[in-house]
């Protein structure tokens, strides 16, 4: 019997990062994806199976927990189980997913049984969901998100098998690019079409109380932004490197640098080196209003990734108002064109400056209404759920409904 479009479901969500306690930023676009599911009428719950390796077991930073908290009235999980055995990966799995499975039926008691899970990314919750999917004969759709898979780091044979086993079995497998469709499928070896491209979404906060920007010339500080979690494949580096050339050129510029990470001391101590402590700025962690004052108050942003599977700070400058100028780093090809910045195509300091002063020298040519009407139409919150609600509704259509 098929599900009735009207129908008000009720969605398990299973992130693989998210917001916790220790990481109360991480994680923000699953939670904003809730969140417009909940708008559309949907009943969300999120489950969070936060995966410990088994080389991390014995740190006192790891020890298992489970906590239960009431979101803004959606019902959320977050378990932290220590998993295994280093050298008996599927014994690990079989392990996480069980203690998963026990945090599933607590949920289950209390809110109700799912009409579908949604996981995010196969390592790790997605190995839980999908156990757990088939355990009790409920629909299950992935959503890949990792560039893990593309940088080398998911090489293990048993991971690889496990992934396309997850992608096989899914009644839907979702990715958000399709840049990273074409990678992905070629990478795992998996039929042309296995993934169906559906983008991130904007929060409607980058969209509020635009604030215009205009930029008067070479007497101006040109003020560029990036904001990331500071990771060694986010290239920080680059950018440095890049507003060193342009200062080197004589160009006024400022480059303020978002988000924490590992890397945090390196790329302090790099500006020190370089004398640069007065042109770059860091902001340290950034709450998701001081993300949108902190691009308002910028020309422009930059993003100089090795690897993005999207960009979601992107689209979050762009619904803004402001050009970007990013690396040909996968994800971003799917949107930006000319009339939203540049795409540098050789992941060189040189190259990025070029893309950087182009954005500079043609900077009133940007049309910022225009990119704000461009990323509203496209990536605005009611869009992309319609989307989600249309995969989920034909997947439950070809199910029977179980009660």
């Amino acid at each position: 019997m098929p599900v009735p479009v009207n129908k008000n479901l009720h969605i398990l969500i299973m992130p693989s990062w998210y917001k916790s306690p220790e990481t109360p930023v991480l994680g923000t676009f699953f939670e904003e994806q809730a969140r417009a599911l909940q708008k559309e009428g949907y009943t969300v719950g999120v489950i969070y199976p936060e995966y410990t390796p088994p080389g991390e077991l014995f740190s006192s930073k790891n020890k298992e927990r489970l906590d239960f908290y009431m979101d803004k009235g959606i019902p959320t999980f977050n378990i932290k189980t220590q998993a295994g055995i280093p050298k008996l990966r599927r014994l690990s799995y079989r392990q996480y997913s069980k203690a998963v499975n026990d945090v599933f039926d607590e949920y289950v008691k209390n809110f109700g049984k799912p009409d579908l899970i949604h996981a995010h990314s196969v390592f790790h919750a997605g190995i839980a969901g999908f156990q757990i999917a088939k355990l009790h004969k409920i629909p299950f759709i992935i959503t890949e998100h990792l560039t893990a898979y593309l940088m080398g780091y998911i090489n293990n044979k048993v991971d690889i098998e496990v992934a396309r086993e997850i992608f096989e079995y899914a009644d839907g497998s979702l990715i958000v690019s399709h840049n990273f469709r074409k990678d992905l499928e070629k990478q795992l070896d998996l039929p042309e079409n296995t993934f169906k491209v559906i983008h991130n979404l904007v929060n409607e906060l980058f969209f509020n109380s635009y604030l215009p920007k205009t930029y008067s010339g070479p007497e101006e500080t040109f003020r560029f932004f990036t904001n990331s979690f500071l990771l060694p494949r986010k290239n920080i580096r680059l950018i440095i490197d890049a507003i060193k050339i342009l200062l080197d050129k004589g160009l006024n510029v400022h480059l303020t640098i978002g988000g924490d990470g590992p890397m945090n001391e390196t790329l302090r101590e790099y500006v020190k080196f370089l004398g640069l402590e007065s042109k770059i700025h860091f902001t340290g962690k950034l709450w998701r209003d001081e993300v949108k004052t902190e691009i308002d108050n910028s020309h422009a942003f930059v993003l100089a990734s090795q690897y993005e599977t999207f960009g979601v700070v992107l689209i979050e400058s762009l619904a803004c108002g402001r050009p970007v100028v990013c690396t040909d780093s996968g994800g971003p090809r799917d949107f930006v064109h000319k009339e939203q910045g540049v795409i540098v195509k050789e992941h060189e300091p040189e190259a990025m400056a070029k893309g950087m002063e182009h954005v500079i020298q043609n900077y009133n040519s940007y049309n910022q209404k225009e990119l704000i009407t461009y990323c509203r139409e496209n990536f605005n919150e009611h869009k992309i759920a319609s989307e989600m609600m249309e995969m989920y509704h034909n997947v439950l259509s070809k199910r029977v409904i179980y009660s």
